[in-house]
């Protein structure tokens, strides 16, 4: 389903799973997978570059409440027509948890290390920057000894963010040749949201790796270094409440997630039904 223009996977859990261990014991390129939530969308209506690295991805999962939302509000409008009855509607079945479980980096991430240690698969971790990886790594190793995992903090001066693809800075052929090296089944990469979905792109075609995803901050989260949010709290699209609570400075952030973003989703189906 498109979201802003952006397609999205409509494919749970379990699903997102079984594609990626399909991908990584069969043969062939790189594949890309993107856990995409509201503030991507709205960053891939301004960025171009990003918006191409997103669309170009083999598999774009809801990450957050709120891209369900928007999907299931997408569905009944095309249904019902009436846009204020189904936002209302569809507003109230997240409040009370019916949207669905969102496939969440943090959840991708800590599911596939596990299955990673019991189907022997390789995982390089890159990024996080300072100890931050090296510390996660030496944690994954305690919780599960059998897991190979190589990593790296990565380059500190790539910033793909607001970077043009094809004119990013290029001092990251050690980190390359360092992962094909260890010829990963996985890599995770912690160079932020947005940077790390260009890297991805830009590097994909001279990485030996079979899936590659972007994590944002789930490094820190996996270390316990923030708090996480109540599963009541997630299930009913109030993580970001959540943060706003543990984390004031993230309002600019929370308030993009919150009240732009459903704002957007209104207006682009207004938009689509003029159009019709």
């Amino acid at each position: 389903m498109k979201i802003l223009g952006i397609e999205v996977d409509e494919v749970n859990r379990q699903e997102a799973i079984e594609k990626i261990s399909g991908w990584v014991g069969g043969k062939g390129s790189l594949k890309h997978v993107v856990t995409i939530y509201s503030e991507f969308l709205l960053a891939a209506e301004e960025d171009k570059d990003f918006r191409r690295a997103v669309e170009k991805a083999d598999l774009v999962v809801p990450d957050g409440v709120g891209v369900l939302a928007a999907m299931e509000y997408g569905r009944r409008v095309n249904l019902y027509g009436s846009r204020i009855k189904c936002g209302m509607t569809v507003g109230g079945m997240g409040l009370r948890g019916e949207l669905g479980e969102p496939v969440t980096g943090v959840w991708l991430f800590e599911e596939l290390v596990r299955l990673a240690a019991e189907k022997d698969w390789k995982v390089f971790l890159l990024g996080g920057f300072g100890d931050t990886v090296e510390r996660l790594a030496r944690k994954l190793h305690v919780k599960g000894p059998t897991l190979d995992i190589g990593w790296d903090a990565g380059e500190p001066r790539l910033t793909f963010a607001k970077a043009k693809l094809g004119r990013v800075n290029r001092k990251n052929e050690r980190v390359v040749e360092k992962i094909n090296r260890y010829k990963p089944d996985l890599l995770m990469v912690a160079y932020g949201p947005v940077s790390q979905e260009k890297w991805i792109y830009e590097n994909k075609k001279k990485l030996k790796v079979k899936v590659a995803i972007g994590v944002g901050g789930t490094f820190n989260e996996v270390l316990g270094e923030f708090a996480r949010a109540p599963k009541w709290m997630e299930k009913r699209g109030l993580k970001a409440v959540w943060r706003l609570l543990v984390q004031p400075k993230r309002l600019p952030r929370i308030f993009r997630a919150m009240v732009v973003f459903p704002w957007r989703i209104y207006i682009d189906s207004c938009l689509r039904r003029n159009d019709e």
